[in-house]
């Protein structure tokens, strides 16, 4: 199958080459991470390096099942038969223990650009954190944006494409399916066993599998809702199921570290800091969530929330959940923009305010905010009743998912 261009990826990629650091590309299983790697192969044979000049290492394959790390030095430096320019593509990297040691022999010793990918951020932070700090860039993937799926699947119809997005999600192999809801449930279901025994169970040492899946399945079913760790607590021991405080919060981290999951924490507004417990987490990707929970029509109103999260994280914002007082802001979303000052947006999600109480409960945390600095908006399905109301801006959440800003 045809690789499909990613140039949201692919142009940070190319933009950091040769820049004398180690380019870590992260994300969640199957997210385009590898297919990224391939199509930075192609631009550098595409601008005159010779194909023999780029190594591309795929740790996920049989032939490196048993490899150490002084095995894995080996077979690359005797990859490199002279001392011109070398581009190393390595896959997975996290599968090879002590990985680092031999990146770090190679960015001294070579004459070679490194590109890794990586599917854990607890085993690649405990690693690049010792040999290699202050000398990577990380560049985070992704599932595809809504945006990006209507460029991957050449869908007309905006309307039909964002139910298929709500529904299926965007992660490739996924939408490579269509709509066939069987074969892209198996995918999806495939994805998450990965991510369970390859992310998450070689480091944590999950003893019991089946409270670990209704875990997620809670964070799941609960997404855009404050999460209490001794709720989960008291439900799986009514479900005889029994786990502890630190057990729960270990497997959540878990969750976070292999990107399935993102945690937005509560920030007040007013005083800016962050306030203990209640974070809200949202899966990565919606089709993960249909998977865990089954999809349903009315969840509409959740899922467009999910997605403006996610297409936040996307965009580069830092992203948390206001309160202030006793109300509400879905989001408060920070980043840092090309010219360095900080961007802040305030966020009220619905699916519809045709409504008037909906209208006015979305629009009264933002009108307390009138002297806060930043934009407040409010992102609808709603094609009526769009533009700018005593500061706040009401945009039509397919407007705002397929133009960047």
């Amino acid at each position: 199958m045809k690789l499909k261009a990613r140039p949201l990826y692919l142009d940070k990629l190319l933009a950091a080459k040769d820049n004398g650091l180690i380019k870590v590309i992260t994300g969640m299983r199957r997210c385009g991470k590898s297919s990224l790697l391939k199509l930075l192969g192609q631009r550098l044979v595409s601008a005159g390096v010779p194909s023999d000049h780029i190594l591309t290492i795929n740790l996920e394959s049989f032939e490196f099942a048993s490899f150490d790390r002084t095995q894995l030095h080996d077979r690359i430096m005797g990859l490199m038969h002279d001392h011109d320019r070398y581009y190393l593509l390595l896959d997975e990297v996290q599968l090879i223990d002590g990985w680092e040691r031999v990146v770090n022999a190679l960015r001294v010793d070579a004459n070679v650009d490194i590109y890794l990918t990586g599917s854990n951020a607890h085993l690649l932070s405990r690693q690049l954190g010792t040999l290699l700090s202050g000398r990577y860039v990380e560049i985070r993937v992704f599932p595809l944006s809504f945006a990006e799926f209507l460029r991957y699947t050449g869908e007309l119809d905006r309307n039909t494409a964002f139910e298929r997005y709500m529904r299926y999600g965007g992660l490739p192999p996924v939408v490579d399916q269509g709509t066939n809801q069987e074969l892209a449930y198996t995918v999806l279901s495939g994805i998450y066993d990965t991510v369970l025994v390859r992310d998450i169970s070689q480091y944590l040492q999950i003893r019991n599998p089946m409270v670990f899946n209704d875990v997620t399945r809670y964070l799941a079913d609960t997404a855009g809702s404050p999460v209490s760790i001794s709720r989960i607590e008291h439900r799986l021991k009514s479900a005889r199921r029994s786990a502890t405080n630190d057990t729960i919060e270990r497997y959540i981290s878990g969750l976070l570290d292999a990107f399935l999951f993102h945690q937005a924490r509560r920030i007040n507004v007013k005083g800016g800091d962050y306030l203990q417990g209640l974070s809200k987490y949202y899966p990565a990707d919606p089709g993960i969530r249909n998977m865990l929970v089954s999809y349903h029509q009315g969840d509409i109103g959740p899922l467009l929330e999910l997605i403006v999260h996610n297409e936040l994280k996307t965009r580069g914002y830092d992203v948390q959940v206001g309160r202030m007082d006793n109300l509400e802001i879905d989001f408060v979303a920070d980043r840092i923009s090309a010219d360095m000052t900080d961007e802040r947006l305030f966020i009220q999600v619905s699916a519809t305010i045709m409504d008037s109480s909906t209208r006015d409960r979305e629009f009264e945390p933002l009108h307390r905010l009138h002297n806060a600095s930043g934009r407040r908006m409010i992102l609808t399905l709603d094609t009526f009743g769009l533009g700018s109301v005593d500061g706040i801006d009401v945009v039509n959440a397919l407007d705002w998912l397929t133009h960047s800003e």
